[in-house]
């Protein structure tokens, strides 16, 4: 049975989480592989001794996720879902060439416009606190979500999540459940 690993990208507020979780629910043998959880605890452990702006700059971080993704791999034989913004094009490069080195990769990049975007960042009731940092990267993100370098583009406007998901299966070669 095909195994990959299916990396969801995109500006902050365009669904990723909420697609991905429905991703691993639809395809056979997936799990939700969430790398900014590694992110949280690396800048709560290494927060003190080094500031940086966004966890993605530890270079720790990126081996940590890599490394995480082949135990994974390994341990569960499972195709992993990634949601993750990533829009600088060298990190984003980086982390794709290790994850390729653990097992297939399809990289998808959601896109939406602005205003649903800072709508939806608006709205998320979830985690306040991420606010201020997530309408800050608006701009870039939305740059980034343009290069087609990041991936098949999944536009998000007038979609359910689950059209989202399903339009990423779309593009897949697996069978979904």
């Amino acid at each position: 049975e095909d195994r990959m690993i299916v990396f969801v990208n995109g500006p902050f507020g365009v669904g990723k989480t909420t697609v991905a979780r429905l991703l691993a629910e639809k395809i056979p043998h997936a799990m939700l592989y969430d790398p900014e959880k590694i992110g949280a605890v690396l800048h709560m452990v290494l927060g003190p001794f080094r500031k940086v702006e966004d966890f993605q700059e530890y270079v720790l971080w990126r081996i940590l996720l890599v490394g995480g993704a082949r135990v994974l791999k390994k341990v569960m034989a499972r195709t992993l879902v990634v949601p993750m913004t990533v829009w600088r094009r060298d990190l984003f490069d980086r982390i794709t060439a290790g994850l390729q080195g653990v097992d297939e990769i399809s990289c998808f990049r959601l896109t939406a416009s602005r205003d649903v975007l800072v709508d939806r960042i608006s709205s998320d009731s979830q985690d306040p606190e991420a606010y201020g940092w997530r309408m800050a990267h608006v701009e870039v993100c939305l740059r980034a979500a343009l290069d087609p370098a990041f991936g098949t583009e999944i536009p998000t406007d007038g979609r359910s999540p689950t059209e989202v998901a399903d339009r990423i299966l779309n593009n897949l070669t697996v069978p979904a459940r």
